[in-house]
């Protein structure tokens, strides 16, 4: 017995579309842990080294308190800036 032409259709399109799905797949759908310890790599060797730039400079090293006031200063400006520009893209 045949079968209905619109299934056939529907089963030929699921698998080609299961198909390019799978040669499609972005790098990191395809290697998620390896992208991943790079990721986490590369956000760990900045702050490292943003934390060894900072114990050089002599006020932020004998005066921690000034590199906690900078960090909140920065962080309300980028959230008051984000609030502004979101507000205009709206």
């Amino acid at each position: 017995m045949l079968k209905d032409p619109l299934e056939h259709i529907e089963q030929v399109t699921r698998r080609t579309d299961e198909y390019m799905g799978e040669k499609t797949r972005t790098v990191f759908g395809k290697y998620p842990v390896t992208f991943s310890f790079l990721v986490l790599f590369g956000v760990i060797a900045v702050l490292h080294g943003f934390e060894d730039i900072i114990n050089r400079v002599p006020l932020f090293n004998d005066h921690p308190v000034f590199v906690f006031i900078i960090g909140l200063v920065i962080l309300i400006f980028t959230g008051s800036l984000y609030k502004r520009l979101d507000k205009r893209l709206d």
